[in-house]
């Protein structure tokens, strides 16, 4: 069943506080996306709007953020009415997208994870090729497909995960759990890295690549390295990068 992001909007955005989000994933996603001064960038699946307002932060000339969820957009809406940055925000599905305008740099934290079936990935990655510029990368942290390691192994960094199986398109869910043991749930869906590959070349991206996540030096310094070891050597998560061909 398809996640209700409008019923946990806030809870989700408040998961984006824990440690890891920010040493592990905030910190590769940013890795992968390297010099962002002047670039036009389209930040697809962009929730209530976390990454959107910091690849801004990190000079782009114009970001625009896009998600299915009419909670997500509103936080988002009402965080740049708060403190004015020139985003703009849409509420649309982005397997029906379509902006009339490419871009330098697409990103997304958690999209391709929401495909069910291989024709829901064709059809993401046709959409993410047509938005951008001939030269233009797509970069993305996604749930990995070669995690195998026990549901309780990433608890102590405050989520769990749970694959129902390993047959594609197969459920998985992610749990994020409060301070007060409370917890909200979200569902991925499996798919292996070959069908990834095969739906981004077959919409015309090449140099796909597969990037491990890794600690922030200050994650170490405030942590401990013994700390993020379980998340370095299970890697639940993992990037993508890609870029679209020029001619």
């Amino acid at each position: 069943m398809a996640t209700d992001y409008n019923a946990i909007a806030k809870e989700y955005q408040a998961s984006k506080l824990l440690p890891w989000r920010n040493y592990v994933e905030s910190y590769t996603f940013f890795e992968l996306a390297g010099d962002l001064a002047d670039l036009d960038v389209l930040d697809l699946a962009c929730g209530e709007g976390f990454y959107t307002r910091q690849i801004k932060y990190r000079g782009a000339a114009q970001v625009t953020g896009v998600d299915i969820s009419e909670g997500m957009i509103q936080l988002a809406r009402e965080a740049e009415t708060a403190s004015q940055l020139g985003l703009t925000y849409y509420c649309q599905d982005v397997l029906l997208l379509n902006l009339d305008k490419k871009f330098d740099l697409i990103c997304a934290s958690y999209l391709l994870n929401y495909a069910r079936t291989a024709d829901e990935l064709d059809q993401m990655c046709r959409v993410i090729a047509n938005h951008l510029k001939p030269g233009g990368r797509f970069i993305t942290i996604n749930s990995n497909p070669d995690f195998r390691g026990s549901v309780a192994i990433m608890f102590p960094y405050g989520f769990t995960r749970e694959n129902d199986s390993y047959d594609e398109g197969a459920a998985i869910t992610y749990r994020f759990y409060q301070s007060d043991a409370s917890h909200i749930a979200v569902t991925n869906y499996h798919l292996e890295k070959a069908t990834h590959e095969t739906a981004l070349q077959s919409a015309g991206l090449s140099q796909i690549q597969w990037h491990s996540v890794k600690v922030s030096p200050e994650g170490v310094e405030v942590h401990g390295r013994d700390y993020w070891s379980a998340i370095l050597s299970w890697q639940p998560i993992v990037g993508l990068s890609c870029v679209r061909a020029k001619g």
